[in-house]
């Protein structure tokens, strides 16, 4: 039985769902788990080596994506929050951790991606900024957007990932072994 609640098109998983997916280092999904599969209604075959960006919702600023880029390429871990879209087009938001996955020369080789339902407190600010981002993006351009995020946690005295912290109260995973650990006592 499916742990998904469907409110109008929006999806909001369970508690303890964890979605968890890994790229290569041009976007590409790699693996994920069943979890991912059942959120976005795909199946193994149709997922594997199609860019990740394949669940990005059009409502997603360009904005976050080059600030995640631009963190990750440089081996550092991030947290967002994200509203993705499903196959059969309707959306959830989640608070994601990407991490970046080196080999032994510490070149980054892939990052995994794990996430849950983000709060509802932390979609209603999140999506303000979002909407706002992605009309500076449709009228000017994305960095002019980048400029106004700069200047939105500036004046907050925070950085991105403060802000985030700030946000959602520091939900992520504090490592790896707390996600396998929810993970195991599903």
């Amino acid at each position: 039985m499916s742990k998904l609640k469907k409110v109008n098109h929006e999806i909001k998983c369970a508690t303890q769902q964890i979605i968890v997916s890994r790229t290569n280092t041009e976007g590409n999904i790699i693996y994920c788990n069943p979890t991912f599969l059942e959120v976005n209604d795909f199946k193994n075959s149709e997922i594997i080596q199609q860019p990740h960006s394949i669940v990005r919702h059009p409502d997603m600023p360009k904005t976050i994506f080059r600030l995640i880029w631009t963190i990750i390429e440089q081996g550092l871990p991030i947290q967002a929050v994200i509203k993705n879209q499903t196959n059969l087009g309707k959306y959830y938001w989640t608070l994601i951790t990407i991490k970046p996955q080196k080999d032994r020369d510490n070149k980054v080789i892939s990052y995994v991606s794990y996430g849950k339902q983000a709060p509802d407190k932390v979609i209603k600010e999140i999506e303000i900024l979002y909407k706002t981002l992605s009309k500076i993006e449709h009228e000017m351009d994305i960095d002019s957007a980048i400029n106004f995020l700069e200047t939105h946690l500036n004046e907050k005295n925070m950085t991105y990932a403060q802000y985030m912290k700030h946000l959602t109260k520091n939900r992520e995973f504090r490592c790896l072994c707390d996600f396998i650990k929810l993970a195991v006592i599903r």
